[in-house]
């Protein structure tokens, strides 16, 4: 009974909200309920910039958007679109995730002389309200093949592959009662509209020059049953978490090829001198852009495992290699933990995530990081009272060389220690290849003598 009356008080004030703010009427014969759930009244539009290439982390950040947007009442989701394109399992997703939106989703080919193709054109159709900017360009459907090593595209022109696609072209544009011709011919011909045909055709619902025009052109408007209202909007562009920025960072084609040149320089460099813990390090930077494809989480945990193996291992080995594996250790282990951060941005953490769980989280994470760095400080000062890191770094004290001059004693010349020439004196005759082991530090000058 509780619930029939607080629901009919909503109703009556919505229903005085629509007549006295709005200003217009309703028939009286109209029931209370077809009134309120054929209107749709927006406070707050929430912008979502799809930019370049759709991938997984697209998708990743437009489900984040579409839920801090759900979590504010009265709200709307803008996707301003300016992309070639993507990856059919991304945009699948992401038509999946705006088709079953509890808000409504408006799709915005914007700003002038920006384009929608491929898969942006499959995203603008599954949007509940679609528009263009003049001068923008939607279509050119037909999918292609990319060869991973040469980067090549070609157009598939299998009939099983592209009847698939375009019939779910087709779908996704009934499905919002769009131009389903259109939703064909660009798989299949790969047919390109500007605005004015696009709205001619039945393709999109509006074109504007702005966003402030669009929403003005929006409220009062009846689309597919249900009449929009824009009230004093409040406008909020949605800027993904920190560790989204990092993940997409990581995932990007310049930075893995930093990452896998700069890996297989330092493997190969570290084997042809001896300083395997170069090929080390070469070979966990190779690791990481194999691993960019894993899920947000997954690459957080990865990374988190990783980091902390390298350190422990440079720790164990007293800081043998210069504290680089320790360094880079730590520098995984860090983004690890920012991919594993909850993805909830500032302004929504409060509205969409459960405190108690964000508590936990966040305790738990402290909790880490704290007994990490304890555990850390405790090696490096065991370390450093055994022996004084300066000579187990730099001074190769008690190690085996190669001469690079005949030394007489008491001489200088050159000698090879870990593959790195230094200046040398010897205490007895050292001819010339032959093996010698340092025994003392003299200044700038390593002590030697023969081996044997």
């Amino acid at each position: 009974m509780t619930r029939t009356v607080i629901k009919l008080v909503t109703q009556l004030a919505t229903l005085v909200f629509m007549v006295t703010v709005l200003g217009f009427s309703i028939p009286l014969h109209a029931s209370l309920s077809v009134s309120v759930n054929s209107t749709y009244i927006i406070h707050e539009v929430y912008i979502f910039k799809l930019n370049g290439e759709i991938t997984g982390i697209t998708y990743n950040e437009l489900q984040d958007a579409l839920t801090l947007a759900e979590s504010t009442p009265n709200s709307a989701l803008l996707i301003i679109l300016q992309t070639p394109g993507g990856e059919l399992d991304a945009t699948l997703n992401i038509v999946s995730a705006i088709e079953g939106a509890d808000i409504l989703v408006i799709g915005y080919v914007y700003p002038e002389g920006s384009y929608a193709w491929s898969a942006g054109t499959l995203v603008l159709l599954s949007t509940t309200i679609a528009a263009m900017a003049p001068s923008t360009v939607i279509g050119s459907c037909q999918p292609v093949e990319i060869n991973p090593i040469t980067g090549q595209e070609v157009f598939v022109n299998e009939s099983k592959i592209l009847n698939a696609v375009s019939e779910y072209f087709v779908e996704v544009a009934k499905f919002r009662g769009r131009n389903a011709t259109f939703a064909h011919d660009c798989v299949f011909y790969n047919i390109n509209l500007g605005p004015a045909e696009a709205l001619k055709y039945g393709v999109i619902n509006f074109v504007a020059t702005d966003i402030t025009e669009l929403l003005n052109k929006i409220n009062g408007t009846d689309i597919n049953g249900v009449k929009y209202y824009v009230v004093n909007p409040v406008i909020t562009y949605y800027q993904p978490g920190l560790g989204y920025q990092v993940y997409e960072l990581l995932s990007s084609s310049i930075i893995q090829g930093i990452l896998e040149g700069l890996g297989l320089l330092l493997f190969i460099v570290g084997l042809s001198t001896a300083h395997y813990y170069l090929a080390g390090i070469g070979v966990l930077l190779l690791i990481i852009p194999l691993l960019s494809g894993l899920p947000i989480n997954w690459l957080g945990l990865a990374l988190l495992i990783i980091g902390l193996a390298a350190i422990a291992i440079d720790v164990h080995i007293g800081f043998s290699t210069h504290a680089i594996l320790f360094i880079l250790g730590v520098i995984l282990a860090v983004i690890g933990i920012i991919l594993l951060q909850p993805a909830y941005t500032p302004e929504g953490w409060l509205i969409s995530a459960n405190q108690i769980t964000a508590r936990a989280v966040l305790y738990v994470i402290l909790s880490f990081s704290v007994a990490l760095g304890l555990f850390i400080l405790s090696r490096v000062i065991s370390t450093i009272r055994t022996r004084p890191i300066s000579e187990r770094l730099y001074w190769p004290i008690n190690e085996v060389g190669i001469a690079i001059d005949d030394i007489k004693k008491g001489g200088v010349g050159y000698v090879r220690v870990r593959g790195e020439y230094w200046r040398a004196k010897a205490l007895d005759d050292v001819a010339r290849g032959s093996s010698v082991v340092v025994v003392g530090i003299e200044g700038d000058l390593l002590i030697i003598k023969p081996v044997g």
